[in-house]
């Protein structure tokens, strides 16, 4: 019996041509995703803005918070106070459960650059500020209005619980291009020995509006 040649079709080249176009798109994503490009990134989840609104053009001026909320956890506070740091470059924490602090040394809301809020998961027995940001997801809301009658809008981008030891200083504090959103609680177990958590768990959001009701 005769062998007949079977002619190449291509059909391979394509196909190595084709993941490869899939996996520099997959690369510029997340290039895009990591510089800070809005347009990559996800859009916020649907809440209850007046329809009326104004719109400001971000990034904003500094103002002082009055007005906390994250809809998809229930938190809407005006117990707001200013942190610091400690002696050896830590982050303040409030003195109470229920008080959510602003670092000082950051971003106002709407401010380019990363606006960075801490509040306890639990104190002395009693849930915190933020005792449920863990189940914060993407695309969720944060509003945060200011003294000066504007109101900013977060879209989260990614919830990360990471080791204290090995906190994300730069991610957290380092510039942005933008307006930019930093939570920050405790997560893990809690080490009874050191009366501590022993993680932490921080919400990473973008500014996608800014306006005036």
């Amino acid at each position: 019996m005769a062998v007949t040649e079977q002619k190449d079709t291509g059909t391979s080249g394509t196909t190595r041509a084709t993941i490869g176009i899939l996996v520099v798109l997959a690369l510029l994503a997340v290039v895009a995703y990591l510089s800070g490009d809005p347009s990559q990134r996800v859009g916020p989840a649907s809440a209850d803005l007046p329809a009326d609104r104004t719109a400001v053009a971000l990034p904003l001026e500094p103002a002082r918070t009055t007005n906390l909320r994250i809809p998809s956890i229930g938190v809407d506070t005006r117990r707001l106070t200013e942190l610091g740091q400690t002696e050896d470059r830590r982050l303040e924490v409030p003195t109470d459960a229920m008080t959510v602090g602003h670092y000082q040394g950051g971003a106002a809301p709407g401010e380019r650059g990363p606006a960075v809020y801490a509040s306890h998961v639990n104190y002395r027995g009693v849930d915190g500020g933020f005792a449920k940001l863990a189940d914060v997801e993407a695309g969720d809301q944060v509003v945060i209005e200011r003294e000066d009658g504007v109101t900013v809008v977060y879209a989260v981008d990614r919830v990360d619980e990471v080791d204290k030891d090995a906190f994300p200083t730069a991610q957290v504090y380092g510039p942005t291009v933008g307006a930019e959103l930093r939570l920050i609680t405790c997560g893990g177990a809690f080490d009874s020995d050191v009366r501590s958590y022993e993680d932490d768990v921080i919400v990473f959001g973008h500014a996608v509006e800014a306006y005036r009701a």
